[in-house]
């Protein structure tokens, strides 16, 4: 069944590398694509429970554009709760530091569960920051 169009929201994925310099790791950002998707209020369907899957994530999101899984990986980040701040050309705004994005996503992709020729794919996320850091 298709979600409503209603219950979509605004939902910006971004690749993270990693680069290393002499004594550190450096994550890049790269530019971050907006989607218009549903997700769910928690993990865990008693479909998966059934099945004996044991879910790592804490919400799902779904997704009816085949094309949108070339584009997002697991491990990729993701801001759901909150929106990235853009720069005037597209690019993700960082702090001065010139590492950091000024608003930093709050959710990784975990786990990706799409079938070759299926036309739903689900992405399990897991909050990395955000509010669950200020709720510490």
């Amino acid at each position: 069944m298709r979600s409503p169009v209603s219950q979509r929201q605004n939902i910006w994925f971004s690749k993270v590398t990693e680069e290393k310099n002499k004594t550190n790791t450096i994550q890049k950002y790269g530019n971050p694509v907006l989607a218009k998707l549903t997700v769910s209020s928690g993990a865990g369907t008693p479909a998966q429970i059934s099945a004996g899957l044991v879910v790592d994530y804490d919400r799902e999101i779904i997704s009816y554009h085949p094309g949108l899984r070339k584009q997002i990986s697991e491990g990729d980040v993701c801001w759901v709760d909150v929106s990235p701040e853009l720069s005037d050309d597209g690019n993700l705004q960082m702090s001065a530091d010139g590492v950091t994005p000024t608003t930093p996503p709050d959710y990784r992709v975990e786990k990706i569960f799409s079938t070759a020729r299926g036309k739903i794919d689900i992405f399990g996320i897991k909050q990395i920051g955000g509010n669950y850091l200020l709720n510490r």
